[in-house]
């Protein structure tokens, strides 16, 4: 076990000092025995926060801890710190509300768990040692299983896409693509497209008009992310958040327990979403699985298969056949080109791509070059087999470079004005080429920038002169890809706690109960400390004095007096619940009055917790009422 550091101890000195005077002397009490009058409280802080430092005392703390003691701290770990309502709130799926409101308050008892401020935290001298037990299942349910070999949307499923609308020039799913994309269902392929559409026109990288037009600089900004930070960006794309920083985050630690995990039923899915969305202060997305399903991330076959995301292989060498198709296994690197100037014929283990004319042309109307084609070829494939490819394409080239075709704008002007022009570094990017010494072929999209440009440099210029009406779209704004990058570059599978607890049989200090039992106490102060002892929080002898904290902790049956007394003593109380057996149902209560009819019967006035509906509930109706403290600070 760790060595203690003294931050630790003030840190639960600090915790414990904010407690109430009914919590805190209640605490006392039953971890030090007997407080004598007068006290000196930071004296008696001192006193416990020695007692919780004992190693043996930390290791008898641990060793009782069962299974929903550490799915409790298991969601903490995960969560952060929370208020005891939203951790019964996340857990009532698998537990009843009761259930865990008596256990959330015994750990507080045990002084496993701390309040700071409201919300529930480790005990800072235990920390270290309560993280090391905590684990992702059973918290999220209880099968284990080696993640699915299943399709997902990839940087290289990406880049097959791209390839496929340059050649179709639209984006609109059609049945055919089954047969490049054998391993998708045909359902999950459509779904996958109509998202992509959605999610790149979203970032312009495509744009729709008669034809689909691709922004290859921003499509290879967006390839240079790996498969993680990929699918983290589309998933962020996607999410209800407008604090897209916060969603990327979010969206990498969700692939990271899901990857851990394996596989998750339904229920166990939802309440990881809910979980890390507390997390990363983001709205909790009810649609977030139907989006995991999307991207390929998780599949149902009964339960959430979860895909093996994986990570950058080394590029194995092109291999080149006889009619031009181009084939590799693995994945390619994040500068790869050749989805730029071949056509996608299977992505599939194998992937293969097709060189054609029409592929060839393409890529160079998209402003690919020859000289980046034939050195892409030389690098990656062996002489004999890109030798007489490269001769081919080479002639091509030269019948294409004999007609060029612009769609721009025309800027004449005398030769000193051709002179800024020509040299100023702004207009380079807006500048086609040159069609004489004073006339230039300036770009139509960019107008306003190089007019902006011009007017700053100090020029005049009047307006496009033009003899027929041409429609210029207007530009469209876009998300800020630079910043959606930027983050997702940022996205990293992160380390979580262990997938499977090693959980050890919780014996009971036999020692200690026969001390209590031989001690010469009253019957009400043995019952006390047997009560005590059940809940663990007994742990050593020097804890066995003759004192009653509770005098009752329970009351049922026939004992309509005993009911009525625990009843009165919660009323008012905000660290008290009641938890209240009817013939019908449970509830879990906060008392706010007891009033009598004519007939002097007993009626309690509660707020049913969680929603805190108020109702009138006679006590002779109630089988058993039982008393639930909570430590508030």
């Amino acid at each position: 076990m760790e060595e203690l550091t003294e931050h630790a101890q003030q840190q639960f000195s600090a915790l414990l000092g904010r407690y109430s005077e009914d919590s805190y002397f209640y605490l006392a009490r039953n971890y030090l025995g007997i407080v004598s009058t007068p006290f000196h409280k930071p004296q008696l802080t001192a006193k416990l926060c020695q007692f919780f430092s004992l190693k043996a005392h930390q290791e008898k703390m641990l060793e009782l801890l069962d299974e929903l003691d550490l799915v409790i701290l298991s969601l903490l770990s995960v969560t952060g710190p929370l208020a005891s309502e939203v951790v019964m709130d996340l857990l009532k799926g698998s537990y009843s509300y009761g259930t865990i409101l008596r256990r959330v308050a015994n750990l507080q008892e045990r002084l496993i768990l701390l309040t700071d401020e409201g919300k529930l935290v480790f005990n800072p001298l235990l920390e270290a040692e309560l993280s090391k037990r905590c684990s992702l299942r059973p918290l999220f349910g209880s099968n284990e299983i080696l993640n699915a070999n299943t399709p997902y949307c990839s940087p290289e499923f990406l880049r097959a896409y791209f390839s496929l609308i340059a050649k179709e020039g639209k984006i609109a799913f059609r049945e055919e693509y089954t047969r490049l994309f054998p391993s998708f269902e045909a359902g999950r392929l459509e779904q996958l497209f109509n998202a992509l559409a959605h999610v790149l026109s979203q970032l312009l990288i495509i744009t729709v008009d008669k034809k689909v037009t691709i922004d290859y600089t921003k499509a290879q900004q967006l390839l240079q992310l790996d498969d993680h930070q990929l699918i983290c960006l589309l998933l962020a794309l996607q999410s209800s958040s407008l604090k897209k920083e916060h969603a990327l985050a979010f969206c990498s630690d969700l692939l990271s327990y899901l990857e851990a995990l394996a596989q998750v039923d339904t229920q166990s899915l939802k309440l990881l979403i809910r979980s890390l969305s507390i997390k990363h202060g983001i709205p909790y997305d009810a649609e977030m699985p139907t989006h995991l399903s999307t991207w390929g991330v998780i599949t149902l076959d009964g339960v959430w298969k979860v895909a093996d995301i994986e990570a950058a292989q080394p590029p194995n060498p092109l291999l080149i056949d006889s009619d031009q198709t181009i084939s590799y296994l693995g994945s390619r690197n994040a500068n790869d080109i050749l989805y730029r100037f071949c056509f996608i014929e299977v992505l599939d283990r194998q992937k293969r791509y097709h060189l054609t004319k029409e592929s060839f042309l393409c890529a160079l109307d998209s402003g690919l070059t020859f000289t980046d084609i034939e050195q892409y070829l030389k690098e990656n494939s062996s002489a004999a087999m890109h030798t007489l490819l490269l001769k081919q394409l080479r002639m091509v080239h030269e019948r294409y470079q004999a007609i060029s075709i612009y769609d721009g704008l025309v800027l004449c002007c005398d030769e000193r004005t051709a002179y800024v022009v020509q040299n100023l570094p702004a207009l380079a990017e807006h500048r086609y080429r040159n069609l004489s010494p004073t006339i230039f072929l300036m770009r139509r999209d960019t107008e306003e920038n190089w007019r902006q440009i011009l007017s700053a440099a100090g020029l005049l210029a009047g307006s496009t002169k033009s003899y027929e009406k041409i429609e210029v779209l207007k530009r469209q704004n876009s998300l800020s890809l630079t910043l959606l990058l930027d983050g997702a570059t940022r996205c990293h599978p992160s380390a979580t706690a262990k997938v499977q607890s090693e959980l050890h049989a919780v014996h009971s200090d036999d020692e200690l109960r026969q001390a209590i039992e031989n001690a010469p106490f009253t019957g009400a102060q043995k019952q006390d400390l047997l009560h005590r002892f059940q809940a663990k929080m007994i742990l050593s002898p020097s804890q066995i004095v003759a004192q009653v904290i509770n005098t009752v902790i329970e009351a049922g049956g026939f004992d309509y007096q005993g009911k009525v007394s625990l009843a009165r003593q919660a009323v008012g109380r905000k660290d008290v619940a009641l938890q209240l057996q009817l013939t019908d149902q449970e509830l879990v209560v906060q008392a706010l009055e007891v009033a009598y009819t004519v007939q002097r019967e007993a009626l309690l006035k509660v707020a049913v917790m969680p929603t805190m509906e108020v109702k009138i509930l006679p006590i002779s109706k109630i089988f058993l009422i039982r008393f639930v403290r909570f430590h508030v600070s």
